[in-house]
């Protein structure tokens, strides 16, 4: 009897099937661990076919099932997370961690672009803005680490000062109108004046 094994995914799934004809409960063992899968069929009287796998990724056990069909058992493990399995067995080839391979034309010196994009993430990192840009990453560097009386005073005093006044004191900004200030030698109209 030829036995064999094959698997699938989805996104929230695997589905580990073994193709085995006439096999019945008594004669299959099933361990499904958080990120290993142990299947154990007897064949005959002298043989077993046994999975041992340590998976890729881990999966939720308690959600995990197996069902048994008169030609296979299908055996389908919930994804702890929605990624994609490159492999069934975390000691194959492609498993995490594995480094990622591109196209290219260039087969002699080809170009590891993880790299290239670890270097322009930290070079935005390490740049100094300057003028605007930089006063803008400073309001936006307070409102996200201020609590949300400080959020709300922002907010409150932006819109009702027309975009003149930036305040953090909810104290002071939230009990009262904030008044329109422009800056020194302009001059605030409304637009429909």
């Amino acid at each position: 009897m030829g036995v064999r094994h094959e698997w699938f995914q989805t996104d929230q799934h695997v589905i580990v099937t073994i193709f085995a004809k006439g096999v019945t409960e008594d004669k299959l063992e099933v361990d499904i661990g958080e990120q290993k899968l142990n299947v154990c069929v007897k064949v005959d009287d002298h043989t077993d076919y046994t999975v041992d796998i340590i998976l890729q990724h881990p999966i939720k056990p308690t959600t995990s099932s197996h069902k048994i069909y008169k030609t296979k058992v299908e055996i389908k493990l919930t994804k702890a997370t929605a990624v994609r399995w490159d492999s069934l067995d975390s000691t194959n080839e492609g498993a995490s961690g594995a480094q990622r391979s591109y196209p290219t034309s260039n087969k002699r010196n080809p170009v590891d672009w993880d790299r290239v994009e670890a270097e322009v993430v930290k070079a935005d990192a390490e740049e100094k803005k300057e003028g605007d840009a930089a006063l803008n990453d400073l309001f936006q560097k307070i409102y996200a680490d201020g609590n949300e009386d400080t959020k709300r005073a922002m907010i409150k005093s932006f819109q009702e000062s027309g975009g003149t006044v930036l305040s953090t004191n909810w104290n002071e900004i939230g009990n009262k109108k904030t008044e329109v200030k422009p800056p020194d030698g302009m001059q605030y109209k409304k637009w429909d004046e």
